[in-house]
């Protein structure tokens, strides 16, 4: 990485953690992401409905009083909505859930440091490149505290860095199984000694397969964040970290139907609440619009779109369809060509695709930490205009859009990420990075 660039991002990450010297010490209100989540595994354990507003409310209303928290906002509509499935409620039920708040929330504080250390950690090993071309962990480290959205998230107990660890953490599992090689044997051995050989080989890449499925079963209570993962071992036609992944995440729901009073409620209310919270984020009525719900901070292109035509939610789905349509062309017209792209440019292409067409916030940017080792097989031009779209992800635009009384003029800073992940998106599929690069 260039020495300017490296100087940006270090004044950059500076900036972004003296926050944590600028803002009051954190309190069980600050960290209101778990809250949401610690509340909802305690309505369901408590045989209720955690996708219910009232019933959410009034869950953290039981919990404050019987540790006697001190607590002065809710969770729950019209800003924090508990919005993950069943399963996840079990997951969190079945760990944090087992503590009291008061301890939870600040060990949960830790986890999500400790998570963004290891997943920073974690890529060098899953991204193969020559040892010239290697990317120092520290670089991703760097990368991802220069995000406008990781230290705000870290203070509010965001589960996306543990999700992510999870997800990055199972693709390094399967990558260091998938390195080991068959022993190889000297000439003139017998087909039999082959054959033990390669079983005995074989079983112990069973083990790995099943400890990637397992980290990608537990990362799946963030289920659009999952898709790249899922998506990779796809790709790589391993199949029995999926069928693992897919049965814990079984084994978690029959947990969650277990501890609820009405099972068949359960999907119906979250579909409802979804429903709910998208509507209300894009009602042009709200005095704040498009400030309401987190709008100025999610990275969906469907943002931009209802910006420019008010009232064209209904057809966010199609055009987000048409943009994985044209993504999978520009892919298979790739392939068709014989073009052997690398495992982790695929999955920087559909990390780019998830964000833009799936509800997210800014912190969830964080996703795409390999581009540290995209812009290395680009020209320096393009390495200037990766920059550049990269801009909006690390300035504070709409806070200066804030001081500066928020005219409607400047509405558009608002809108600008998601369209710096559009283009970003259009410079991977013109450049796409072939296996031989490795």
């Amino acid at each position: 990485m260039p020495r300017f660039v490296l100087l940006f991002l270090v004044l950059i990450a500076l900036f972004n953690l003296s926050r944590v010297l600028r803002e009051p010490l954190p309190d069980a209100d600050r960290a209101m992401d778990f809250r949401t989540c610690y509340v909802g595994q305690a309505v369901l354990r408590a045989g209720q409905n955690p996708y219910l507003d009232a019933t959410l409310k009034r869950g953290w209303q039981r919990i404050v009083q019987q540790e006697n928290l001190t607590s002065r906002t809710q969770p729950g509509l019209p800003n924090l909505p508990f919005l993950y499935p069943p399963w996840a409620a079990a997951l969190f039920g079945g760990s944090v859930g087992q503590l009291p708040y008061a301890v939870a929330w600040p060990l949960w504080g830790l986890l999500a440091v400790f998570s963004l250390g290891l997943i920073a950690r974690l890529w060098p090993q899953v991204l193969r490149t020559t040892p010239e071309k290697a990317i120092p962990w520290w670089h991703f480290l760097l990368a991802a505290l220069a995000l406008k959205g990781t230290v705000p998230a870290l203070l509010t107990g965001q589960p996306t860095f543990a999700a992510l660890a999870l997800g990055v953490g199972a693709l390094a599992v399967s990558r260091g199984a998938t390195k080991s090689r068959l022993p190889r044997l000297a000439a003139g051995a017998s087909d039999s000694i082959a054959s033990t050989s390669r079983n005995s080989a074989l079983k112990t890449f069973g083990w790995p397969a099943i400890l990637a499925g397992v980290l990608l079963g537990l990362a799946a209570f963030k289920v659009t964040l999952l898709l790249p993962f899922a998506a990779w071992f796809l790709w790589k036609k391993q199949w029995l970290p999926l069928a693992v992944a897919g049965g814990l995440v079984a084994l978690l729901s029959a947990v969650a139907w277990h501890w609820a009073a009405s099972p068949l409620d359960l999907l119906s209310t979250y579909q409802q609440l979804l429903g709910q919270v998208r509507a209300q984020s894009f009602d042009p009525t709200d005095p704040d619009y498009p400030l309401t719900q987190g709008l100025t901070l999610r990275v969906e292109l469907g943002n931009v779109l209802e910006w420019l035509r008010p009232g064209s939610s209904a057809w966010h789905s199609v055009l987000h369809g048409l943009l994985w349509l044209g993504a999978g062309l520009r892919l298979w017209w790739l392939r068709r060509r014989g073009a052997l792209l690398t495992d982790w440019y695929l999955f920087l292409v559909l990390s780019t695709l998830t964000l833009l067409t799936t509800y997210h916030l800014y912190y969830d940017a964080v996703l795409l930490l390999p581009l540290l080792a995209f812009a290395p097989t680009i020209s320096k031009q393009q390495q200037g205009l990766l920059l550049a779209l990269l801009l909006p992800l690390l300035l504070p635009l709409n806070g200066l859009a804030l001081a500066l009384g928020n005219p409607a003029e400047l509405h558009f800073v608002y809108f600008l990420m998601p369209l710096a992940l559009l283009g970003i998106l259009g410079l991977l599929l013109a450049r796409p990075v072939r296996a031989i690069a490795e």
